[in-house]
């Protein structure tokens, strides 16, 4: 997987750590890699909605930067 932020700056890596990676980006995309299976870029990007950004943090993590998109979802109602 190839993980892009806003600016272009990019990242490889395995699906695990580009859904990873994808979760605590804004405006960030994700591109298989050619040698990747099928689907992969889907699986990454449907990963990282529930995943917290920067997620290895510690404390309480209440605000909407701390949340999942899919958790910010449910909030607002959406």
């Amino acid at each position: 997987m190839t993980v892009l932020d806003a600016a272009n700056a990019g990242a490889d890596g395995c699906e695990h750590h580009g859904a990873r990676l994808l979760a605590s980006l804004d405006a960030g995309r994700v591109y298989a890699l050619p040698n990747a299976s099928s689907g992969a870029a889907i699986r990454v990007f449907k990963a990282a909605d529930g995943i917290r950004p920067f997620c290895w943090l510690d404390g309480p993590r209440t605000d909407p930067s701390q949340l999942s998109h899919a958790e910010n979802r449910e909030r607002h109602g959406r």
